[in-house]
């Protein structure tokens, strides 16, 4: 229990997941270096990125106590478990799936399902969800947030999907406790020439408007 409240934690503090998809596996453990570097304490790869579990693998074994790493799009129970035994400490879906679900009880890990409606936030929680991933966000706006939130306070939310610099204060005031955010954080130019920095900075940025945002 113990474990999981500090994993918890570690997925929500800075309010940022960094959502790292398809990128060039030589490429992933420096992008993670600078996206730890500037704030960002949640890493997700997602499954359908090249060598993912190997990636999750390596980067959970580097960043160890500084960030926590997951795995994104996880559909099914044998991709839940192959990523658990990789290292994974929390699995995030696009969609709803109860086997997911309870694979990541099974071994004390998060389970963030992918839901839209009030009845698939309170299905997702029903099934042992540990907080449920709003997508996609862009489409419903913060205001959506605030609305669904109302009846449902007691259900940490984490929209996903066209996050960016511009609405995402709008989003933690409309009480998410954290965003997913993957290529407006993960400039895919800046990574293509080696400019890591700017992705550091970048970083930054948005754990600096988080940090505002939550007053």
């Amino acid at each position: 229990m113990i474990q999981k409240m500090f994993l918890m934690r570690k997925l929500t503090e800075c309010g940022v997941i960094a959502v790292i998809r398809r990128l060039p596996e030589a490429l992933v453990e420096q992008v993670a270096e600078h996206l730890v570097a500037g704030g960002i304490t949640a890493l997700e790869v997602t499954v359908d990125s090249p060598g993912a579990f190997s990636v999750i693998r390596r980067l959970a074994e580097r960043l160890k106590d500084r960030a926590i790493v997951g795995a994104g799009t996880v559909l099914d129970a044998e991709s839940a478990r192959l990523a658990i035994d990789s290292g994974a400490d929390f699995l995030l879906s696009p969609s709803l799936h109860r086997d997911v679900i309870q694979t990541a009880l099974r071994y004390g890990k998060i389970a963030v399902p992918g839901v839209l409606t009030p009845t698939e936030m309170i299905t997702a929680v029903e099934w042992g969800a540990d907080l449920v991933k709003i997508f996609p966000a862009s489409a419903f706006g913060a205001q959506y947030i605030r609305d669904i939130k109302a009846p449902f306070p007691h259900i940490p939310v984490i929209p996903t999907g066209g996050i960016h610099l511009g609405n995402l204060a709008s989003f933690i005031q409309a009480g998410a406790a954290a965003v997913g955010v993957g290529g407006n954080l993960l400039d895919r130019r800046a990574i293509e020439t080696g400019d890591f920095a700017k992705i550091e900075a970048l970083a930054r940025q948005y754990v600096t408007v988080v940090q505002q945002a939550r007053g």
